[in-house]
């Protein structure tokens, strides 16, 4: 489930994830089935780095001046921790 839009209402964002989440496990329990959960490791999914939650949280910014040197781009957010991608 992917919930994205302009601006900074991550709180917006969050809440509509969250009732798409919902939605998605109610139809399913309709249909006698049930969402993947391991009592040790939580929410069973596709990806393995989201185990235990089922969710990621990412931002996107546009940065047109860091943009034009891409090394340096890939250097400052290795400093970080952060993977530059595009969209």
């Amino acid at each position: 489930i992917i919930a994205m839009e302009d601006g900074g209402d991550v709180k917006g964002v969050f809440t509509r994830f969250c009732a798409l989440s919902e939605a998605i496990k109610a139809a399913a329990e309709a249909n006698g089935k049930a969402l993947m959960y391991d009592a040790k490791l939580g929410f069973l999914g596709t990806c393995p780095s989201n185990l235990g939650t089922g969710l990621r949280a990412s931002v996107m910014i546009v940065l047109p001046e860091l943009n034009r040197d891409l090394a340096k781009l890939e250097e400052i957010c290795a400093k970080h921790d952060l993977q530059p991608r595009g969209s």
